[in-house]
């Protein structure tokens, strides 16, 4: 199971290096008064202690199932914002990182079950 586990990590950091291309910062930083570059540099950067924590706790039972969660969650907000107009995944190349993720979050999770 640690490997369909690795599957779901790496969909969603794949996902997230699209989101880079597909300039998902924009979404998230709307509201806040800074330049598209450092949405960028700070969404960008934010990663990195995220994969941190990831890899670090990777192989605790409770954080696969929590991050199956997520990931699961994280493709339904993208079901629910598909038509926002600064969500820009608009094609099946996208569309295969976010809900092929979360098929593999919930296929893992059912194996932990």
């Amino acid at each position: 199971m640690e490997l369909l586990f690795a599957a779901v990590v790496t969909w969603l950091v794949i996902h997230e290096l699209d989101a880079m291309y597909h300039h998902e910062w924009r979404f998230f930083f709307a509201p806040i008064p800074v330049t598209d570059e450092t949405a960028f540099r700070i969404f960008t950067a934010l990663h990195a202690p995220a994969l941190l924590v990831v890899l670090w706790v990777f192989e605790t039972p409770d954080f696969q199932r929590g991050f199956d969660v997520f990931v699961i969650a994280h493709a339904g907000a993208h079901l629910v914002l598909r038509d926002h107009p600064k969500v820009e995944f608009d094609t099946w190349f996208s569309a295969g990182w976010i809900y092929g993720g979360a098929l593999l979050g919930a296929a893992h999770l059912y194996t932990t079950l």
